[in-house]
């Protein structure tokens, strides 16, 4: 279990240093403030698109678990009652 706590906390500190160098790269980088604001935008609009993307990945792969474990379960209770278990 800790392994799944450590890699989430991997992955965040991955973004949350992304977004840090990002926002202070754009900050520096000779530019006007306008194009500086719409170099902004753009990476805030990709920023929540990719965040959106791994978000719903990990969704699905949570869904794909839990199919995984109610057909495991499923198929056990059946396994007990053909061989002779309670029946309910």
């Amino acid at each position: 279990m800790s392994e799944h706590s450590n890699s989430g906390e991997a992955v965040f500190a991955f973004l949350l240093g992304g977004v840090v160098g990002a926002a202070v790269g754009i900050l520096f980088a000779p530019a006007s403030g306008e194009e500086t604001r719409r170099k902004i935008g753009d990476w805030l609009e990709e920023s929540r698109r990719k965040a959106r993307d791994f978000v719903e990945e990990k969704r699905e792969a949570l869904r794909s678990k839990k199919d995984q474990v109610s057909a495991a379960w499923e198929a056990g209770k059946r396994a007990y009652q053909d061989a002779g278990g309670s029946q309910s």
